[in-house]
């Protein structure tokens, strides 16, 4: 395929993919629902009963030792409570999302699950330090969707999919690189289009833009630096795959952004990495 030339024809390309994920219909009366000043838990908690694996995995979520709560939770309405509506959201839009990711690339769901614990944590870790005060659940969103755009790769451009991924086996390239040699577009910007599409937050959608050129974000800084620094000790430490074997050193302007050292790195590394056991949650 001769590389896409112009944004109008890629966007025309993707929407006449049959393939790609889509929102389950719960979402849209979930947000509409959440996007009322004077929601409604019950009704909310409604709406995701009528989805028995969507109710199933949520409560399998916040039972899980990842949130850590002292008490079992059983009733739908206090998971919802406890998870709030950013979360919420990602785990609906995930439903879709994960089941295409493991049709799409093995080990990519779970390379994304543990960006989202990653960037939630850093996120976290700021906050009580007093460092930053970005919203955790936000970046756990934003972790769970940074690669969504590979989807939209492998869906609507399946043999020069296979083309980057191949190259990307046996290249000293970053990934992005090689899909810009291919393609002339990345995963990033896919991602981007598609979770604006989505009507999701910019605070979502601008550091998926920019998760792999921080320095080119003029909103949301922080929370670009927080997933870029997210999504590289997710490769470094190795769990699951996002497409390629190799890996950059760690991006210094993240770590300038966010007013953090090598120090704060290594510490959320120790911290992180038990979240691998925690993989299970969202199968």
């Amino acid at each position: 395929m001769k590389k896409i030339d112009t944004l109008d024809k890629l966007i025309a390309t993707v929407k006449k993919t049959d393939n790609l994920p889509t929102l389950p219909k719960v979402l849209s009366k979930i947000s509409e629902e959440i996007d009322n000043d004077n929601f409604s838990i019950k009704n909310i908690g409604e709406l995701m009963s009528r989805d028995v694996s969507l109710s199933a995995r949520i409560l399998k979520i916040v039972n899980s030792p990842f949130y850590g709560f002292p008490q079992r939770i059983y009733s739908i309405n206090h998971a919802i409570v406890l998870l709030g509506a950013n979360v919420l959201k990602s785990i609906v839009i995930s439903t879709s999302v994960f089941t295409a990711m493991k049709e799409t690339m093995a080990g990519l769901s779970e390379h994304s699950l543990f960006c989202a614990f990653a960037a939630k944590h850093i996120a976290v870790k700021l906050k009580a330090q007093k460092i930053n005060n970005i919203d955790p659940d936000i970046m756990f969103s934003a972790g769970l969707l940074h690669d969504i755009g590979k989807i939209i790769i492998a869906t609507a451009f399946k043999d020069d999919f296979k083309k980057i991924i191949e190259n990307a086996d046996k290249s000293k390239k970053s990934l992005v690189d090689i899909e810009h040699d291919i393609l002339n577009i990345s995963h990033d910007y896919l991602g981007y289009m598609l979770i604006k599409e989505w009507n999701l937050p910019p605070s979502i959608y601008l550091p998926i833009k920019y998760h792999h050129n921080v320095n080119l974000a003029d909103d949301f800084k922080a929370e670009t630096a927080i997933l870029n620094i997210a999504d590289f000790l997710t490769r470094a430490l190795g769990i699951g795959f996002s497409g390629a074997a190799y890996l950059e050193k760690i991006n210094r302007d993240a770590l300038n952004i966010l007013g953090i050292d090598m120090d704060f790195i290594k510490s959320v590394i120790g911290e992180i990495y038990s979240y691998k056991d925690e993989l299970y949650i969202f199968e």
